[in-house]
């Protein structure tokens, strides 16, 4: 028969499978099938968001402040006069233990020092991935780094956190003015809430930073605070996202938001690339009603259909939706603790199973 030709793009297993990893498992099956496989590696700008970058990019390597204010190594990438930044990687949850998460002292000013490492570096273009952050401070740690001033009074406040918001009553943003003049910033993020409220980012994301429900009420009054010596609302989407953050990029920063995924699909052409495909292997760690609506698996089926005659395959840990298209590990090819203990050999199963019917299909 024809050659059969597969494009994997698959979110990955949390906590078990990065969307790299699955990518490779893929190709590596099916290659050995007789069947073609590329795959791309998809991140929401959180966790993995650079490996996600094809470019032939340059480690810049420097030193800066962690979400506890102590020096740690650190590094993004520049390809074709483009920085690309991991907001988790300066101020990322994974760079604390357990007993250490603490939102209300956490700062993002390891990521203000990265940005201002690009721009020292003559870097005009800025795309920022803002998933997996360990904060709630609004920004401010991140604008402090940049040289904005923050006041009690007439006394100067530093390193900024969440805590010191409550204290603020002006700020002096000139000194970022000039700094980001002539600077695009982009910010990569699939995350929609708003700064305050009962979908801001106190309420729907503290917790897992370490806030419980009487240091969330402290969060969200400290970052009201905020918005009122400044001004300015924090209801538009995406302001809630990496514990405020938005907020004080679209704000202070004229940055401009784009959905993590889309802008990877763009950068590889994927409405052009899919039509080089008899079949689209995607999915994410579950897959519920909420897939079909708006993730990551919607957009790529979505796109797919749009552009191409390429059947989608949907690969997931589990899933609460029967359909035919769709293959779960769990309880298919493997119980959930065997899942867990070994998950390549168990999406291994899956995908064998998928180049059986591929080929029994075809042949």
């Amino acid at each position: 028969g024809e050659y059969m030709k597969a494009l994997a793009i698959i979110d990955s297993f949390k906590g078990t499978l990065s969307s790299k990893e699955l990518g490779q498992i893929t190709k590596e099956t099916l290659n050995n099938n007789d069947l073609h496989c590329d795959y791309i590696s998809i991140a929401d700008g959180g966790e993995g968001f650079l490996e996600a970058i094809n470019d032939d990019a340059v480690k810049e390597k420097i030193v800066v402040n962690d979400p506890l204010f102590r020096l740690i190594d650190c590094e993004y990438l520049v390809a074709n006069e483009v920085a690309y930044i991991e907001m988790a990687k300066s101020s990322g949850l994974t760079l604390l233990n357990k007993d250490e998460l603490n939102p209300l002292i956490a700062t993002t000013y390891g990521l203000g020092e990265q940005i201002l490492d690009a721009i020292n570096k003559n870097i005009k273009k800025i795309i920022i991935g803002i998933g997996g952050s360990a904060t709630n401070d609004g920004g401010c740690g991140m604008l402090e780094a940049l040289g904005a001033k923050f006041y009690a009074n007439e006394r100067l406040i530093t390193r900024m956190n969440n805590q010191k918001l409550s204290q603020i009553t002006s700020i002096d943003f000139s000194e970022i003015d000039d700094l980001l003049k002539g600077i695009e910033i982009i910010v990569l993020t699939d995350v929609d809430n708003p700064l305050l409220g009962k979908t801001g980012a106190t309420a729907v994301f503290s917790k897992q930073k370490g806030a419980d429900s009487s240091m969330q009420v402290v969060l969200e009054n400290n970052l009201m605070h905020f918005t009122e010596v400044v001004k300015a609302d924090g209801n538009f989407p995406g302001a809630g996202a990496a514990g405020g953050v938005g907020f004080a990029l679209q704000q202070f920063c004229h940055a401009k938001f784009q959905l993590g995924l889309h802008y990877i699909l763009d950068s590889v052409k994927f409405d052009d690339l899919v039509q080089n495909y008899d079949y689209v292997i995607t999915g994410e760690g579950r897959v519920d009603s909420q897939s079909l609506h708006g993730k990551v698996v919607f957009e790529i089926i979505k796109r797919t259909n749009n552009a191409s005659k390429a059947k989608c395959i949907i690969v997931c840990g589990s899933s609460e939706i029967d359909q035919k298209n769709i293959y779960a590990i769990v309880p298919n090819y493997a119980s959930l603790d065997e899942s867990m203990k070994n998950p390549k050999e168990s999406y291994k199963k899956l995908i064998k199973d998928i180049v059986y019917k591929i080929r029994r299909e075809e042949l």
